[in-house]
C-alpha cells in the first residue's frame, strides 16, 4: 500500500499518542521534529542558524534580553546584565562613532548603568510607550529607560508628582465692607499643554463678607506667582472643607464675584501609592498607565489618571478621569503577575485569570470598574505574548502553555492547554522565557529550564498548533523577538562551553527566506564572509577548539578552529562558518486500513522537497543512516552549482526490516536548506497468518 502525508501542522506528538491513529491530530502529526519547524501551510523546514552577535559583558553571569521597539524601523535588543544595559540593533552592538563628541567613549559599546542585580533580572516586567520603556521590579522604584538618540540612552527613577509645579505665593484680597464677615479658603492649581494639572497650592484663608451680603462692587481677588510651562490655572474655593472649582484663568490672578463652587469638580488630592511600596507589574490601557502587585498590596491594581502616565491624584468626589485603585477579592492572597491590554484589562495572577472593565466598556474611576474571575489556572512569572486576539501564558507550574481569548457564546475569556499533545517536551522542565515572532512563520519560542528550546507554530483561527524541539551545542537562556525589516527576528542568549570555559553569547536567528544556499546560514554561533575569494578565515576566537562546518560557495567542509582561524580546501567568496546541528524528522507509524498491530516494512519513499538541497539521510529501522542517492535529470543544473535550490520529488529505496512501527525517518546534518512538503511511503504489511 502507499500512504501519503501532506500536512505536518500537528508538530511533534507525545509518545503515548503514537498508537492513537484515531485522533485527527495523528493525521498531521510527527513522531519527531528536532531543529525544524512547521509552516502554517503544512510543510516542514529545518530551522535557520544563529548568527554570532557578540559575547555578553560578564559571561560568568546570567544575562537577559529585553525588547525596545519605538516603531517598525527603530527596534533594539537590550542586553540586561548585572547593573548595566547594552544595546543591539540589526545584529550588532551599538558602538560610539569615531567622531563622537566624548573622545573617551569613541569605539566603545554604548552602555548605561542600572540598579538591577543579576538575580533580579528574571523578575523584570516592562511596558513601552513611544521612546520610553517603563521597567518594574519589587526591590526598586519604577524606572524609565529613554532613547534620546541612537547613542544617547538615559535611565531615571519615575517622579509621581505632576510634570508641572504647583503655584506658590497664593494671596487673596477682599474688596468690600468688613462687616458680617467669615473666613474663606482658596487654592490654585496649574495646567500644562498636555492638560496635566499640578498638585494643590497651599491653601490660603481670607476674611470677607457672607455671600448673602455681597453687593455690587464687592469681590475677592486671588493672585499667585507665574508657573513655568503653565497655560492656565484652576481656582478652587472651599465649601465645608471640600474645594470646589470656581473658574480658570490664563493669567496669574482671578476675581471671585460670588461664584458658586462646583463640588462635582474638586481640586486634586495628591496621591503616590508607591512610596516604599514598589509594584512588580506595568502596562498601558485606555490612555492610562497601569501598575499592580506592590509589596504591601499584591492583589491591587493602580491606574493613573486618564491621559497621564504618572499622575495618580484623585478628586473628592471622584470624577471619571481620576486614578483608579482596584483590589481583587480572592479567598487566598495571590499576587498579580501580569496585566494584558485587550478589549478588557486582563489580569493574570498566581492562581486565576480575571477580566476588569467598566459597565459600558470604558475604564473610569466613577463608576469603578468591576473585576470578574474567568478561570483558575494561574500563571508563572514568564511574560505572556499576544497572538491576534489570544493571550498565550505559562501556567503557574511552568510546564504548561495555555491560550486565553474572548468567546461570544459565554461572554467570557476562555482557552485551551497548548502543550497537551506534546507534554513530553516539558516533562521535568519549565518554560523560563518566551517570545513571539509573528512574521513570517508565527512561532512562539520557549526557552526551557534545561537549556533546550521548544517552538510552537500557532494560528488559533486556522486551528494550527504544532510543536518542535530545538537544540544547540550549549544552553539557551533567554529569547526576545523584534521587528527588523519585513521579519520578526529572534535573538537568544546562549551559554556555550569553549575550551572548558563558560561563555555567554548573544546570537541572532538568520532569515529562513532564501533564494540560494549561499544566502542562508544553517550553523549556530555563525559568522559570514562575503568578498574577494579567500582560503583562510580569521576572527573565530569565540569558537576556539570547536569543530565547525563551513558553507563555502555552497560546498560543505568541516574544520577545527585553531588560533581563531581555519583554512579552507579551496578559495571561496561567500562563506558561513559555525557550529553544526542536526535536523531530525520522523513520521508517526504509517497505518492503513486494518493494519494496526501488524508488522510493516517501508520499501520506498517519495519525498517532495521545495527550495532545498538533496543532501539528507534516510534512517532505516536498524538505525543505519544512508545518504539519499541523487536522481538528477538532464535539465537539473544543481549538480554543477551547489548554490542552486531544488524543488522536486526525491524517490528513495529504503533497506529495512519488518517492525511494529513503520516510519520515514530523515536527517539533515549539513548546513543546507531542506523543506519537506509531503512524504509518500510504499509499505508492505506482514502476512497476519
Amino acid at each position: 500500500m502507499r500512504v501519503t502525508q501532506k500536512v505536518f501542522t500537528g508538530g511533534e506528538l507525545s509518545p503515548p499518542l503514537n498508537a492513537r491513529n484515531d485522533l485527527a491530530k495523528y493525521q498531521n502529526g510527527l513522531k519527531s521534529l528536532k531543529n525544524g519547524f512547521v509552516h502554517q501551510e503544512g510543510a516542514v523546514s529545518n530551522r535557520a542558524g544563529l548568527e554570532f552577535v557578540g559575547e555578553v559583558k560578564e559571561s560568568s553571569l546570567f544575562t537577559r534580553l529585553l525588547p525596545f521597539s519605538f516603531n517598525t524601523e527603530q527596534t533594539y535588543v537590550i542586553e540586561a546584565g548585572n547593573k548595566y544595559f547594552r544595546f543591539i540593533k540589526d545584529g550588532g552592538y551599538i558602538v560610539y562613532p569615531d567622531d563622537y563628541e566624548d573622545e573617551t567613549k569613541r569605539g566603545q559599546i554604548v552602555e548605561i548603568e542600572t540598579p538591577f542585580l543579576t538575580d533580579e533580572l528574571y523578575l523584570l516586567k516592562y511596558a513601552q510607550n513611544a521612546d520610553v520603556l517603563t521597567i518594574c521590579h519589587p526591590n526598586h522604584p519604577q524606572i524609565e529607560l529613554s532613547r534620546n538618540s541612537h547613542y544617547d540612552w538615559t535611565i531615571k527613577t519615575i517622579d509621581f508628582n505632576p510634570k508641572i509645579n504647583a503655584p506658590v505665593n497664593v494671596k487673596a484680597v477682599w474688596t468690600g465692607k468688613n462687616e458680617n464677615t467669615r473666613k474663606y479658603q482658596y487654592l490654585v492649581t496649574a495646567v500644562n499643554e498636555d492638560n496635566e494639572e499640578s498638585n494643590r497650592s497651599n491653601q490660603i484663608e481670607v476674611t470677607g463678607r457672607y455671600e448673602s451680603y455681597w453687593a455690587v462692587g464687592e469681590y475677592m481677588t486671588i493672585s499667585w506667582d507665574v508657573v513655568e510651562n503653565a497655560i492656565e490655572y484652576n481656582i478652587y474655593r472651599a465649601v465645608n472643607g471640600i474645594f470646589g472649582y470656581i473658574g480658570t484663568s490664563t493669567t496669574n490672578s482671578f476675581v471671585d464675584e460670588k461664584i458658586e463652587p462646583d463640588l462635582s469638580a474638586t481640586a486634586p488630592i495628591a496621591k503616590n501609592p508607591f512610596e516604599d511600596n514598589y509594584p512588580s507589574v506595568v502596562n498601558y490601557f485606555q490612555q492610562r498607565k497601569i501598575y499592580a502587585n506592590t509589596k504591601k498590596n499584591p492583589q491591587t491594581i493602580y491606574t493613573s489618571q486618564t491621559g497621564t502616565s504618572d499622575n495618580f491624584n484623585v478628586s473628592r468626589p471622584l470624577v471619571a478621569s481620576d486614578a483608579v485603585t482596584i483590589t481583587l477579592s480572592e479567598r487566598e492572597v495571590n499576587e498579580i503577575r501580569h496585566i494584558v491590554a485587550m478589549n478588557d484589562l486582563i489580569v493574570l495572577t498566581s492562581s486565576a485569570e480575571w477580566k476588569v472593565n467598566g459597565t459600558d466598556g470604558s475604564f473610569s474611576a466613577s463608576p469603578a470598574p468591576a473585576a470578574k474571575p474567568q478561570s483558575y489556572y494561574g500563571c508563572s512569572h514568564v511574560m505572556p505574548v499576544v497572538s491576534g486576539n489570544m493571550i498565550l501564558f505559562v501556567q503557574a507550574g511552568g510546564s504548561v502553555l495555555r491560550d486565553l481569548g474572548y468567546t461570544y457564546v459565554s461572554d467570557s475569556y476562555d482557552g485551551d492547554e497548548l502543550t497537551i499533545f506534546a507534554n513530553h517536551l516539558f516533562r521535568g522542565r519549565q518554560i523560563v522565557d518566551m517570545a513571539y515572532a509573528k512574521e513570517p512563520f508565527r512561532i512562539v519560542w520557549c526557552v526551557l529550564s534545561d537549556g533546550k528550546m521548544a517552538g510552537l507554530t500557532y494560528n488559533r483561527k486556522q486551528e494550527i498548533s504544532g510543536w518542535h524541539k530545538h537544540e544547540t551545542d550549549g544552553n539557551f537562556e533567554s529569547v526576545v523577538c523584534i521587528r527588523e525589516g519585513f521579519e520578526d527576528v529572534a535573538y537568544f542568549v546562549v551559554k556555550r562551553f569553549i575550551n572548558g570555559n563558560v561563555h555567554r553569547y548573544v546570537e541572532r536567528m538568520a532569515s529562513r527566506i532564501i533564494t540560494k544556499t549561499t544566502d542562508s546560514i544553517f550553523l549556530d554561533s555563525a559568522l559570514k564572509y562575503e568578498g574577494e575569494p579567500v582560503d583562510v578565515l580569521h576572527g573565530l576566537e569565540h569558537l576556539e577548539g570547536k569543530e565547525v562546518y563551513v558553507n563555502a560557495d555552497g560546498g560543505v567542509e568541516s574544520h577545527v578552529v585553531k588560533d581563531g582561524s581555519i583554512t579552507l580546501y579551496n578559495e571561496a567568496s561567500i562563506i558561513s562558518v559555525g557550529l553544526p546541528y542536526e535536523f531530525d524528522f520522523e513520521t508517526l507509524n504509517i497505518e492503513g486500513d486494518n493494519t494496526h498491530g501488524l508488522k510493516k516494512l517501508v520499501t520506498r519513499a517519495s519525498i517532495k522537497i521545495n527550495d532545498s538541497r538533496e543532501d539528507f539521510f534516510i534512517v532505516g529501522a536498524d538505525g543505519q543512516e544512508v545518504q539519499n542517492e541523487r536522481s538528477i535529470g538532464a535539465e537539473d543544473d544543481s549538480i554543477n552549482d551547489p548554490s542552486l535550490l531544488i524543488s522536486k520529488d526525491v524517490d528513495v529505496t529504503i533497506f529495512s526490516e519488518y517492525t511494529e512501527e513503520a516510519t520515514v525517518h530523515i536527517k539533515q546534518k549539513y548546513p543546507l536548506p531542506l523543506s519537506i512538503l509531503s512524504v509518500s511511503a510504499v509499505v508492505d504489511v506482514e502476512d497476519a497468518a
